[in-house]
């Protein structure tokens, strides 16, 4: 007779208390500041050399970089000089930054250039990349913008400059009062150079935010700390299956908005320091036409806490109380073993669960240790190093435990085994 008991692993972790110190001495009351505070952003330090064309930023699609800190001269190379064949470019570089976007998808890309101060005029070209020698060929002019902006500061948009989907000029003079050009059509695999150039000296910095225009659901990726139960951050990083390409990689980031394209799917990786890497496919048809969510719950690698597992497990229980895994356990069990492989300095404990009626404790424990002793061999057999695993089964006390809710809940409980981080090497 074949027993199904669907085994999850869920997260058990004892918390310290919190304690919140008080005090009764009175404290002198301060003279209230009249004066509003204002918070400034913090600027983002451009990296060496990144106002050369061989050390471009690269920009990730999407995601606003900036505010930059004030630029500072031409760099070391003048990597642009206007001459009598090539009238679409700067007369000279002032205060120039260089940045390189790659495309990882068709559509139309749209720029949005924003000074912290109005008063800054803030010019750009941008060329499509060809090779590892492009910055040569651009330094000797052959290479040529395929959207140039040197249109006069436009006061309505307070200095602000780019490509639109309402632009539709593909080059702007400094006798032009729009603001933005024309956007550029864009395919796959494609990379282009965006250099600003701040004709004033002394400038306060910009934000710069690209963003292919294309069909899509979006999906807003929330990294959460399932035992703080709150948002935290994480490294996320998403890849194209079909292309292989990395359409989003940041650092330290929170709630994160990606694309998702029609007829495309994704393999969504989060890590962070202390926890259990996290990974998720995902594909256009998981989304919605409204906003969808992906939270991450990211588990801390953490003496008492369990190691989360996706899927579930079933055994096969014989009349003589011989307990074995049922194929369907494979694909669940060989994500434990890799996880378990990825982290060798863990040790681990395999609880096995049973459901009971109380009538046999002895036994009920002893065919909950067959359970855990199970999956240990599963484990042991797929490479897993005998000595980092323990098991056991459920005690008196546990099972008493569960007969007791069962009475409260009027309703027998299929209780979920678990494989506790027992010690770290």
């Amino acid at each position: 007779m074949k027993k199904y008991i669907i085994i999850l692993l869920a997260v058990c972790i004892a918390t310290p208390s919190l304690f919140a110190q008080t005090t009764t001495k009175k404290k002198k009351k301060k003279k209230a500041n009249t004066e509003a505070v204002v918070q400034k952003p913090l600027e983002i330090a451009l990296p060496p050399r990144s106002a050369d064309c061989l050390f471009p930023v690269k920009l990730m699609l999407d995601s606003a970089f900036g505010p930059t800190e004030p630029l500072q001269g031409p760099g070391f190379v003048s990597d642009i000089k206007r001459d009598a064949q090539t009238k679409n470019i700067f007369e000279q570089e002032h205060n120039t930054v260089w940045y390189k976007l790659d495309c990882p998808y068709d559509g139309q890309l749209i720029i949005d250039i924003t000074p912290k101060s109005e008063l800054d005029d803030y010019d750009f070209l941008v060329y499509k990349y060809t090779d590892q020698y492009f910055c040569n060929r651009l330094e000797k002019n052959r290479v040529k913008p395929v959207r140039s902006v040197m249109s006069a500061v436009n006061g309505t948009v307070k200095g602000a400059t780019g490509l639109s989907l309402k632009g539709t000029a593909a080059n702007l003079s400094k006798n032009s009062t729009e603001a933005y050009a024309k956007y550029i059509d864009v395919k796959t695999g494609e990379s282009y150079i965006i250099v600003l150039d701040n004709l004033q000296d002394g400038g306060l910095g910009h934000t710069i935010k690209a963003e292919i225009y294309t069909e899509h659901h979006p999906l807003f990726i929330n990294p959460v700390d399932s035992l703080a139960k709150q948002r935290t951050t994480a490294n996320i990083r998403v890849k194209d299956c079909s292309t292989d390409i990395e359409v989003l990689n940041v650092q330290d980031a929170g709630s994160t908005k990606i694309k998702l394209l029609p007829k495309k799917e994704y393999d969504i990786y989060i890590t962070k320091p202390g926890f259990f890497n996290y990974y998720r496919h995902i594909a256009y048809e998981d989304a919605t036409d409204k906003d969808s969510i992906l939270t991450a719950r990211l588990s801390e690698i953490k003496v008492g806490s369990a190691i989360p597992l996706k899927g579930d497990l079933y055994f096969d229980e014989q009349e003589d109380g011989t307990v074995t895994l049922l194929p369907e356990c494979k694909e669940t069990l060989n994500d434990l073993v890799k996880l378990l492989l990825t982290y060798p300095n863990i040790n681990v404990e395999v609880v096995g669960r049973i459901t009971t009626n109380g009538l046999d404790l002895r036994k009920d424990n002893e065919n909950s240790k067959k359970r855990a002793e199970a999956i240990k061999d599963y484990l042991i057999a797929e490479g897993v190093p005998e000595l980092s695993i323990s098991t056991r089964g459920s005690s008196n006390k546990e099972l008493l435990k569960q007969i007791e809710n069962q009475n409260k809940l009027n309703s027998t409980i299929f209780p979920k085994c678990e494989v506790i981080i027992k010690s770290l090497k």
